[in-house]
């Protein structure tokens, strides 16, 4: 409320709380929030309500993000929903979007991935990761570690029983088409032994893999380091034995 000044003119009131009670002051005073307590402190449908501000640049958010709560019955319902339910919702295309990102996300931040660029130079190094990634894997397993020029791991990946058991053309083609597509220059092969020692035969079985991919790999500038037999804590490399 305005007061009269001494000469007539027109001041404004002191004590006025707030400068700016419209949305852009509220999403003002929330991203703050979000900078200085964390998106913790955000309750479900706030976090909607922001997430609607991109595609809703001038109108309160609050009430609709409500609505949308009320709708789905839950923020992850809300955030699962397909982008007809969305526009069902009566949700633009634009508002939309922003809320289907973070499924996205989350699905891709929730998939089991190797642990990459693990730094495997020197033979310490190589048992250090078998002995801390490879802990867990199954007896009988044939694993591949891509590795680029500096000898970090860009790749670990496992090879399928029905591939591995298949024709040995088939398993080496694989893994080059694999070194390929991952841009290695080098690999190392791992088979987890199902006994210890192992058997003769599977020693002979991963030579002679070995030996007819690193012919191959010459062609393609890849380079086969080595091959190891784990077991029971201890190792085999066909390196080692002069198999490669």
């Amino acid at each position: 409320m305005a007061r009269q000044g001494g000469k007539g003119t027109t001041t404004p009131a002191r004590g006025v709380p707030f400068r700016d009670t419209g949305p852009q002051g509220h999403r003002a005073r929330m991203r703050a929030r979000v900078l200085t307590a964390g998106a913790d402190s955000l309750a479900d449908y706030e976090i909607v309500e922001m997430l609607l501000f991109p595609g809703i640049p001038r109108r309160d958010t609050k009430p609709l993000a409500k609505a949308l709560m009320n709708r789905f019955g839950s923020l992850a319902a809300l955030l699962s929903a397909s982008s007809g339910d969305l526009r069902a919702a009566g949700l633009s295309d634009g508002a939309a979007l922003p809320l289907m990102l973070p499924a996205c996300a989350a699905t891709r931040l929730s998939r089991q991935e190797p642990v990459t660029r693990a730094h495997v130079g020197d033979w310490d190094a190589v048992m250090t990761y078998c002995d801390t990634v490879l802990a867990d894997a199954p007896p009988g397993q044939l694993r591949i570690l891509f590795l680029d020029s500096g000898n970090h791991v860009i790749a670990d990946e496992t090879l399928t029983a029905a591939l591995d058991g298949g024709e040995l053309d088939a398993l080496q083609r694989h893994i080059l088409l694999r070194a390929l597509d991952v841009h290695a220059t080098a690999f190392v092969g791992v088979r987890i032994a199902a006994s210890w020692p192992p058997s003769a035969a599977q020693i002979d079985r991963d030579t002679v893999l070995m030996q007819a991919i690193s012919h191959h790999a010459q062609t393609l500038s890849l380079t086969v380091q080595d091959h190891l037999l784990l077991g029971r804590g201890r190792w085999i490399s066909l390196r080692q034995e002069r198999r490669l």
